[in-house]
């Protein structure tokens, strides 16, 4: 029925980076990449795979990768400050 409803040189009523749609067609379900998570602070994940005490740290403002997202987090410590 929609093939039907759409013709050659009909009006284009959507257009995105990975769908088009004529006027007549009917709207099915698009699944959109879900954007990344970003950090809000400097945070270590733990990453017990790679040892007992090991982590992966991430910047704030970058993308947490999704196969960290659901690992247990903590907030990263700066470097001790130098004593003179």
């Amino acid at each position: 029925m929609v093939d039907e409803l759409v013709t050659e040189g009909t009006e284009i009523a959507e257009k995105g980076p990975d769908f088009e749609r004529h006027v007549g067609e009917v709207v099915g379900t698009r699944a959109r990449p879900v954007p990344p998570e970003v950090a809000d602070d400097d945070l270590v994940v733990e990453r017990k795979d790679l040892g007992a005490e090991s982590g992966t740290f991430i910047a704030k403002g970058d993308p947490i990768p999704p196969e960290l997202r659901d690992l247990p987090r903590r907030a990263a410590r700066g470097a001790p400050s130098r004593k003179r």
